[in-house]
């Protein structure tokens, strides 16, 4: 379940800059967003959800490693 949720991560992570890019030609040259729009938001969305999905399927050891990076990441100036 692991890797299905690594594979659908990094799919996404490669799907969301193109997408994003996409938008941001259209809006430059004053097109509506539409697909592009749409797209972005949802690898976003799958982004997150596939990125709560390795979360939860790691072991102890590395969501604590997780944890305690976010942790040292936001208790940095």
């Amino acid at each position: 379940m692991l890797e299905i949720f690594r594979f659908v991560f990094e799919i996404n992570f490669l799907i969301f800059p193109i997408s994003a890019g996409w938008l941001s030609y259209r809006k430059i040259k004053g097109k509506p967003g539409g697909r592009a729009l749409r797209m972005t938001i949802s690898s976003l969305i799958m982004m997150l959800l596939a990125w709560t999905g390795i979360f939860m399927n790691e072991t102890r050891e590395v969501k604590a490693d997780y944890l305690h990076g976010i942790e040292r990441f936001f208790s940095e100036p």
